[in-house]
């Protein structure tokens, strides 16, 4: 028996008996039995005793598992019935089988599958860089070549595989210190209109304005552009943290081979199943294995079982550290406790407050504007597609950020001797606590879209409120001596001081407002504590008259709200209403809400 097979067990659907009664799943199978078909089927019977699940996967990022090949393996492999190219990869096809035993289990228990509703589903979530497929390297015997296999096609065609799922964490971003690289240099460069685009097309971006990381448009641009889309490197480890070879005299984790020079490979002529964001084309194409038979890596022999458009995509994961140039490398968390601890390539390390050691720049902007960009990338600005048959590219109901721990905030994470990961909260994916737009959000009837709970109008209010701009600036001390200084905000942050003399709870003082204790507590409770996010109108600043967003240029119709201020401008936030816009000096009936959110300013569509 091969390590597969003696590691996914021989469990059977009969070993288990779930009581829905006394909520338990009792069994009677071998009590030396610890496996992993054991394990899953447990799960299963749990689903059942608590009255079904929309979505269950059965394992998530085996790679290393999925692609042990078995004694039947080549690499042209074999044939189906249906005359289908299949691999023998022994774990992929155990979970084949446990599907079915999940599928059966449910079935039993009358939670059969509803794919309108989206219910009582079963899925495996792949890894990111192998969801396509596993690239064998080339070894001896002579027999053996390089190439892609796509190992999993064999499970996303299965009937009781219900949605081709896969954590993922691709880039977003290739920016480097100092100017930022090869994507500053390229910022304005037209983007390919075809691909394969050969070196002279491939590094384009057809932006405008000024290049920064910070720009939402980029990190669209990458979604299907960039790294594993337009190129790709061949060696690109992040070897850990060292001093920044671009000669900022910082600390930072450093990439090694192509990356670290940006020596970016182009792909070519059907070669679309290496790059990890064709999403598009892999959906709506039949695959074939790709080697080289002595003409170049190109598809070989027939088709896998996957039919195009048959089931949507998922995002079982997704998700960015709360550290410097994150979107370069998502897939990586800082932990100074793990051997694996890392941050992504080219992010820079601060000096510890204590000792001498180092720790990962935070940054919590980028994070949140990352996911802001993948969210509207594919389920706002229209890019997702649809079958005749009615099947979106990507099902959205399933796709999920990573991560909101079930731990309450914010006694996660200021309890460190409570929790070891504590520590880690500041630059890792957690959302809790995080970002002006992770509280809870009520619906904005007026807009469409939704805004944040408001601070209640309260009586007892005093009209004695300090208000002050806050700016921050990160200090870098490097070896030399010399440090860098480097703000945190773009624009300020206002602080509010306020004192409210007097609340009611029971309507005994009419001059303090009936409830009004009860208002501000529900406040803090839909707000999370002192650290959720709502917002406050400014009583004696709160309007803004006659402002000019932008000058039309007879094509723009997107501009951001933004208000004067002396003799520069600071975005607005937030609005609870426009009353008016004009075009030329003319009335606009007609303009829109696009988008409200704190963390990159609301804006007007006329």
């Amino acid at each position: 028996m091969n390590f597969p097979d003696r590691l996914l067990g021989s469990a059977s659907t009969t070993d288990f008996i779930s009581d829905p009664i006394n909520k338990t799943v009792s069994y009677s199978g071998s009590l030396t039995d610890y496996t992993y078909r054991r394990m899953i089927l447990h799960y299963a019977n749990l689903c059942v005793v608590a009255g079904g699940v929309d979505l269950f996967f059965i394992g998530s990022e085996a790679r290393g598992l999925e692609t042990i090949r078995g004694p039947g393996w080549t690499f042209a492999g074999t044939v189906d019935g249906s005359g289908n190219a299949i691999w023998d990869y022994p774990f992929v096809q155990g979970l084949i089988e446990i599907s079915d035993d999940v599928r059966s289990i449910f079935d039993a228990a009358g939670f059969t599958k509803d794919t309108r509703g989206l219910h009582n589903l079963i899925s495996y979530a792949a890894d990111w860089s192998d969801w396509m497929g596993w690239q064998h390297p080339g070894s001896l015997p002579a027999t053996e070549t390089k190439g892609q296999w796509p190992h999993l096609d064999q499970l996303w065609a299965h009937n009781n595989i219900d949605f081709v799922c896969f954590d993922n964490y691709l880039p977003l971003s290739d920016w480097t210190t100092g100017t930022g690289g090869l994507d500053a240099l390229n910022w304005c460069t037209p983007a390919p209109l075809s691909w394969p685009p050969g070196p002279d097309k491939m590094n384009g971006l057809g932006l405008t304005g000024t290049p920064s990381i910070y720009n939402k448009a980029y990190l669209k641009a990458n979604i299907e552009g960039g790294e594993k889309f337009n190129w790709f490197y061949f060696d690109s480890n992040n070897r850990g943290r060292g001093l920044d070879p671009a000669g900022t005299d910082m600390q930072v984790s450093l990439p090694e081979g192509d990356r670290l020079t940006q020596s970016r490979n182009q792909y070519f002529p059907h070669q679309e199943i290496l790059g990890n964001k064709q999403l598009r084309w892999w959906w709506n194409h039949p695959h074939q294995a790709l080697y080289d038979t002595g003409f170049g890596d190109v598809p070989q022999g027939p088709s896998t079982k996957w039919v195009p458009q048959s089931k949507s995509i998922v995002f079982a994961e997704y998700g960015f550290p709360s550290n410097d140039k994150s979107t370069n490398q998502p897939n990586v968390f800082f932990d100074a406790q793990s051997t694996e601890s890392a941050t992504a390539y080219w992010s820079i390390w601060n000096p510890a407050e204590v000792g001498t050691g180092f720790l990962a720049k935070t940054d919590q902007t980028l994070s949140l504007l990352a996911l802001n960009a993948i969210y509207e990338y594919w389920f706002v600005d229209g890019h997702n597609a649809m079958s005749t048959g009615g099947v979106k590219m990507i099902e959205p109901s399933f796709c999920s950020v990573w991560n909101w721990d079930a731990r309450p905030f914010p006694v996660f994470p200021n309890l460190g001797n409570v929790w070891g990961d504590a520590g880690n909260w500041q630059a890792g994916n957690w959302l809790n606590g995080k970002g002006p737009f992770i509280a809870p959000l009520a619906p904005d009837p007026s807009f469409g879209v939704p805004m944040p709970f408001i601070f209640p109008s309260l009586p007892g209010l005093s009209w004695s409120i300090h208000k002050r701009p806050s700016f921050s600036t990160r200090i870098a001390s490097h070896a030399s001596g010399r440090e860098v200084r480097s703000p945190n905000y773009s624009t300020a942050i206002y602080e509010f001081e306020l004192t409210v003399e007097g609340l009611d709870s029971n309507g005994s003082y009419p001059g303090l407002g009936a409830n009004s204790l009860q208002s501000l507590m529900g406040l803090y409770l839909q707000c999370q504590g002192q650290f959720g996010t709502f917002l406050y109108i400014d009583p004696e600043d709160n309007m803004e008259k006659g402002q000019l967003l932008g000058i039309g240029d007879g094509s723009t119709t997107v501009f951001v709200l933004k208000r004067s201020l002396g003799y520069d401008v600071e975005p607005v936030s937030w609005t609870t209403g426009v009353t008016q816009a004009f075009l030329n000096g003319s009335s606009v009936p007609q303009f829109k809400l696009v988008e409200n959110c704190p963390a990159s300013a609301p804006v007007r569509q006329i």
